[in-house]
C-alpha cells in the first residue's frame, strides 16, 4: 500500500470545487483558505485522499465522488452535494416562466378525468343492456 505526504510548501494544481464551507450544526459560512495536497498514484490507478481532506469536506467510506477533466489537464473532484449544486438550474433556459411539474399534474388530471367519462359511459351502456333484456 502506497503511502502519502502532505507538502504544503510546493502547491500542486489541485484546486478545491467544494462552495462555501460549512462548520459543524450551524448554517454560518467560515472563511476557510485552499488546501493544497499531494497524492500520489498507486497500483491500478487509486488515489488516496489525506485525512484532512475527507474531514473537511465530509467525505466517508463508500460515498460516491465525480472526477472532471478541464480541457487545460486540471482535475477536479466534485462530492455528490457539490454536483448537484451545480446542475441546479441547468435547464432553466429551455422553458422561462413555465415549470414541467405544473404542465405535468393538468394532464393527468385531465387523463384521470377522460378515463372516468369513459368508465361512466360504459358502465351507463351496460345498465342500458341489461334494462333492455
Amino acid at each position: 500500500m502506497a503511502g502519502y505526504d502532505i507538502k504544503r510548501e510546493r502547491p500542486s494544481r489541485v484546486r478545491e470545487t467544494a462552495a462555501a464551507y460549512r462548520g459543524g450544526d450551524d448554517d454560518s459560512e467560515i472563511d476557510v483558505p485552499p488546501l493544497a495536497v499531494s497524492v500520489t498514484v498507486a497500483e491500478r490507478g487509486r488515489l488516496v485522499l489525506p485525512a484532512e481532506v475527507r474531514e473537511r469536506l465530509h467525505i466517508r467510506d463508500g460515498d460516491r465522488l465525480a472526477l472532471v477533466v478541464d480541457p487545460d489537464g486540471t482535475i477536479r473532484l466534485q462530492t455528490g452535494d457539490v454536483l448537484a449544486r451545480s446542475l441546479l438550474g441547468a435547464y432553466k433556459h429551455l422553458s422561462p416562466g413555465r415549470r414541467a411539474v405544473d404542465e405535468l399534474i393538468k394532464e393527468r388530471r385531465r387523463e384521470a378525468a377522460m378515463e372516468e367519462r369513459d368508465t361512466r359511459a360504459l358502465v351507463g351502456t351496460r345498465r342500458r343492456r341489461r334494462a333492455a333484456k
